[in-house]
């Protein structure tokens, strides 16, 4: 194989001549002259029988061919080959190489960006993107190009998402229709403020981060605000979240561990607070797949009743595959537990969730429907029984991608919550209608 290859550089790709050329293989034993087309040939054949090593010697030697257009085919193969032999840098090599001949070929310039983020080098990918969009992209094929985009993770310093909305909400305390409960002692008449409550709701969101080298380590920071207020601000419910952590890879896995801060206040009082630490890993799973896994272990203190003091516990999977150009599917799955200082109030609470979501120029639009369970692990007191709810949240909703002002795009989501409990404290129903607008800055 060694002497058919060092005859593969000297291929006969120029016009004939009436002299004859010399015989390359002239005094070499098991020496064969190929054309272009059969050294491609056998460098699909080693590469299908695993010699993935010989067959980049035949294409390292095929981009020496005279004729660009063979140098470009010799290039985009060899990128595939050296990405399977985990040789990413050499892959993007190969690829910049026809792009700095060919810069108008599409494919390789969007194969570069899905090598560049294997490599962590997301900036350099997103550049190479719309570099593709600027040449001119096929209408079936800029869908996906639009998501892929999208689901790169931003390597930028600073950055900050915000989001506004209101709309009617049915049930704005997320409390029970039932005007009397039923105890061991006695059925006890509910307070209105313990009941059902409807009002005109208002969220607002904010969500920053800032990225920072310390020393040879990156440090990332987030923090994040929401804030539900309503036309009855006895219900206003404010939650912080600040976490902060080093973020690295392992291989394709990108991962952070964090410290977790949270703090969260209720009708003006404040409610809990809780520190702790939490892990992140996000790892792709083919070209159109990717899943994150996350964990956390968090102590919190509850103001107003030290019974639910205690240790709270997090882990959840989200896998988030592209269904086809437009259209990209999430599962979730997660499982929380709360260790709480009395028995009574701990709980194990287990869920599960599908998203749809159809991207076109216009518009997106998107629908969620997640189920929740939560089990108490001893009876309540009061009630006699032991907490069992079951919870449905379905949403929908559009977000208008060409009807943005100022940078913010208008949206509207309607979300119905359909919670059945054994106590009637824990059953309700709700539905919010929200209009409003995001951005990201």
């Amino acid at each position: 194989m060694l002497t058919l290859l060092s005859a593969a550089a000297s291929l006969a790709a120029g016009p004939p001549s009436s002299t004859a050329a010399p015989d390359p293989c002239a005094g070499q034993q098991n020496c064969q002259q190929l054309t272009a087309a059969q050294l491609f040939a056998a460098a699909d054949e080693l590469a299908g029988k695993g010699d993935l090593a010989g067959a980049a010697q035949l294409l390292e030697a095929l981009t020496q061919d005279p004729h660009p257009e063979l140098r470009a085919e010799a290039r985009f193969r060899l990128a595939a080959v050296r990405e399977k032999l985990g040789d990413l840098k050499g892959a993007v090599q190969a690829l910049r190489q026809l792009l700095a001949e060919q810069p108008n070929a599409n494919p390789a310039r969007l194969e570069l960006a899905r090598i560049l983020s294997r490599l962590g080098q997301t900036e350099e990918a997103k550049k190479q993107v719309a570099a593709a969009e600027a040449w001119g992209l096929p209408p079936e094929v800029e869908q996906n190009v639009r998501r892929f985009a999208s689901t790169l993770r931003t390597t930028k310093r600073r950055g900050l998402t915000v989001e506004v909305t209101a709309g009617p909400d049915s049930n704005v305390n997320r409390s029970t229709s039932s005007l009397f409960i039923d105890t061991i002692i006695a059925p006890f008449e509910l307070d209105p403020d313990a009941r059902r409550q409807p009002a005109l709701g208002f969220t607002g969101s904010l969500r920053g981060y800032s990225r920072d080298r310390i020393g040879g380590i990156t440090l990332l920071s987030d923090a994040g605000l929401r804030a539900d207020l309503s036309t009855k601000p006895r219900f206003n419910d404010v939650q912080l979240a600040l976490d902060s952590g080093p973020e690295f890879l392992l291989g394709k896995v990108q991962v952070r561990p964090a410290a977790l801060y949270e703090r969260r206040w209720f009708g003006g009082d404040l409610f809990s607070s809780g520190i702790g630490g939490q892990i992140e890993l996000l790892a792709p799973l083919g070209p159109k797949a990717q899943i994150s896994l996350t964990g956390s272990h968090l102590h919190q203190d509850v103001a107003k009743n030290s019974g639910q003091d205690g240790w709270r516990t997090a882990l959840g999977a989200d896998l988030t595959r592209a269904l086809s150009a437009a259209t990209t599917a999430r599962v979730t799955l997660r499982y929380a537990s709360l260790n709480a200082r009395v028995n009574p109030e701990s709980l194990r609470q287990a869920g599960a969730g599908l998203l749809l979501a159809h991207q076109s120029r216009s518009l997106t639009l998107f629908g969620e429907a997640d189920y929740t369970r939560t089990r108490g692990i001893e009876p309540q007191f009061l009630f006699g029984k032991t907490r069992r709810d079951h919870r449905w949240d379905l949403t929908a909703g559009a977000i208008f991608n060409r009807a943005a002002v100022a940078g913010f795009t208008p949206l509207m989501r309607v979300t119905h919550s359909d919670s059945r409990a054994n106590i009637a404290l824990f059953d309700y129903r709700r539905t919010r209608l929200d209009f409003g607008v995001t951005r990201s800055f």
